[in-house]
Protein backbone atom coordinates (compact mmCIF):
# COMPACT_ATOMS: atom_id res chain seq x y z
CA UNK A 1 0.00 0.00 0.00
CA UNK A 2 1.29 3.44 -0.69
CA UNK A 3 0.68 6.88 1.06
CA UNK A 4 0.49 10.02 -0.50
CA UNK A 5 1.84 13.08 1.28
CA UNK A 6 0.35 16.98 1.11
CA UNK A 7 2.74 18.81 -0.95
CA UNK A 8 5.06 16.36 -2.02
CA UNK A 9 4.94 13.58 -5.05
CA UNK A 10 6.42 10.71 -3.83
CA UNK A 11 4.68 7.52 -2.33
CA UNK A 12 6.10 5.74 0.57
CA UNK A 13 5.29 2.45 1.12
CA UNK A 14 3.38 1.17 4.40
CA UNK A 15 4.31 -1.78 5.99
CA UNK A 16 2.82 -2.09 8.83
CA UNK A 17 0.03 -0.11 10.92
CA UNK A 18 1.99 -1.03 14.14
CA UNK A 19 -0.07 -2.55 17.16
CA UNK A 20 -3.75 -3.04 18.13
CA UNK A 21 -4.50 -0.49 20.86
CA UNK A 22 -5.79 -3.03 24.25
CA UNK A 23 -8.97 -3.09 24.45
CA UNK A 24 -9.01 -1.68 27.92
CA UNK A 25 -7.62 1.53 26.47
CA UNK A 26 -9.79 1.74 24.32
CA UNK A 27 -12.81 1.53 27.02
CA UNK A 28 -11.70 4.63 28.35
CA UNK A 29 -12.15 6.48 25.08
CA UNK A 30 -15.52 5.20 24.11
CA UNK A 31 -18.31 7.47 23.74
CA UNK A 32 -21.79 6.45 23.40
CA UNK A 33 -24.43 5.49 25.36
CA UNK A 34 -25.79 2.25 27.65
CA UNK A 35 -25.66 -0.81 26.05
CA UNK A 36 -27.75 -2.97 28.41
CA UNK A 37 -30.84 -4.63 26.52
CA UNK A 38 -32.80 -1.58 26.15
CA UNK A 39 -32.61 1.74 24.59
CA UNK A 40 -35.22 4.31 24.88
CA UNK A 41 -35.14 7.27 22.41
CA UNK A 42 -37.79 9.89 22.62
CA UNK A 43 -38.57 13.14 20.37
CA UNK A 44 -40.30 16.19 21.73
CA UNK A 45 -42.12 17.78 19.04
CA UNK A 46 -44.48 20.16 20.54
CA UNK A 47 -45.23 22.64 17.68
CA UNK A 48 -48.42 24.80 18.38
CA UNK A 49 -50.12 26.72 15.57
CA UNK A 50 -52.68 29.90 16.65
CA UNK A 51 -55.24 31.56 14.96
CA UNK A 52 -54.34 30.73 11.52
CA UNK A 53 -56.63 30.55 8.42
CA UNK A 54 -57.20 29.30 4.98
CA UNK A 55 -59.24 30.62 2.26
CA UNK A 56 -59.58 29.75 -1.12
CA UNK A 57 -56.55 27.54 -1.06
CA UNK A 58 -55.44 25.53 -4.02
CA UNK A 59 -53.47 22.17 -3.12
CA UNK A 60 -52.03 19.44 -5.09
CA UNK A 61 -50.76 15.96 -5.38
CA UNK A 62 -47.82 14.62 -3.89
CA UNK A 63 -45.55 12.60 -6.00
CA UNK A 64 -42.43 10.72 -5.87
CA UNK A 65 -41.27 8.99 -9.23
CA UNK A 66 -39.51 5.83 -10.05
CA UNK A 67 -35.15 6.86 -10.17
CA UNK A 68 -36.32 10.00 -7.15
CA UNK A 69 -33.45 8.41 -5.02
CA UNK A 70 -31.22 7.33 -8.20
CA UNK A 71 -27.94 7.78 -6.62
CA UNK A 72 -28.92 8.36 -3.34
CA UNK A 73 -26.69 7.46 0.15
CA UNK A 74 -27.13 7.89 3.17
CA UNK A 75 -30.42 8.26 5.07
CA UNK A 76 -32.73 9.97 2.54
CA UNK A 77 -36.19 11.21 4.11
CA UNK A 78 -39.26 12.85 2.49
CA UNK A 79 -41.42 15.00 3.93
CA UNK A 80 -44.13 16.12 1.98
CA UNK A 81 -47.47 18.33 2.65
CA UNK A 82 -50.15 18.77 0.26
CA UNK A 83 -52.63 20.35 3.05
CA UNK A 84 -52.86 24.02 4.42
CA UNK A 85 -52.15 25.03 7.82
CA UNK A 86 -50.51 22.27 8.55
CA UNK A 87 -47.69 22.06 11.10
CA UNK A 88 -44.94 18.85 9.70
CA UNK A 89 -42.36 18.05 12.01
CA UNK A 90 -39.78 15.15 11.66
CA UNK A 91 -37.84 13.64 14.06
CA UNK A 92 -35.02 10.90 13.00
CA UNK A 93 -33.43 8.99 15.55
CA UNK A 94 -30.48 6.00 14.29
CA UNK A 95 -29.13 3.91 16.06
CA UNK A 96 -26.44 2.06 14.69
CA UNK A 97 -24.05 -0.98 15.97
CA UNK A 98 -20.82 -1.13 14.57
CA UNK A 99 -19.28 -4.92 14.78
Amino acid sequence: MSMAHAGSPETTGVTSWGHPVPAAQLDTQRGGTDTGPVTINANMLNARMFNNSATDNVTGNNTITEGAFAGASGLPIVIQNSGNNVIIQNGTILNLTLK
